[in-house]
């Protein structure tokens, strides 16, 4: 095989294993939001081994695939912000003031956060006691934290032991 059929080859075996991902985060009831989450690594992965771009395409086919085949909660959440978070994050980080970099992270988040917040009102019905934006959105944030600060150790893991496997 050639170099751009085999970079092909394990670009779908990527964005196949984030549309398998987000189907057991659409039929698993328990860890959805981190089956959604995890299903963002096989962007992660592009973006390290093949840039921006194929990490983009990789996205947009796992985020189709995802919301034609799985439609619901996991599919939105992966469209709105853990698909293409690896890459806004890459940018990001680009930044050399850590503040800006945060600001630029939390600025995504917020949005993100609220399309998803009016999507779940708008497409799903609730019943008894909600809890209710100033509660949720803050705790979000502090997961968010989390979430970012494990995602760059996974990245440094990869880079460190992993790497090597997938060139």
């Amino acid at each position: 095989m050639n170099g751009s059929t085999k970079r092909l080859a394990r670009l779908a075996i990527l964005g196949a294993i984030g549309v398998v991902l987000l189907l057991l985060a659409s039929v698993l009831p328990a860890g959805r939001l981190a089956l959604v989450a995890v299903s963002s690594l096989p962007v992660c992965v592009t973006l390290m081994c093949y840039g921006i771009k194929w990490s983009v395409g990789v996205f947009a086919v796992t985020a189709a695939l995802g919301a034609l085949l799985y439609p619901g909660a996991a599919a939105i959440m992966y469209l709105a912000f853990f698909g293409f978070y690896p890459i806004a994050k890459s940018l990001f980080e680009r930044i050399p003031s850590t503040l800006w970099c945060w600001v630029c992270k939390y600025a995504l988040y917020t949005f993100a956060f609220l399309i998803y917040w009016l999507l779940a009102k708008a497409l799903f019905t609730f019943t008894g006691k909600e809890l209710s934006w100033f509660v949720l959105y803050p705790l979000g944030a502090a997961v968010f934290f989390l979430y970012d600060r494990a995602y760059s150790s996974l990245i440094r893991y990869y880079l460190m032991k992993l790497s090597r496997y997938f060139q």
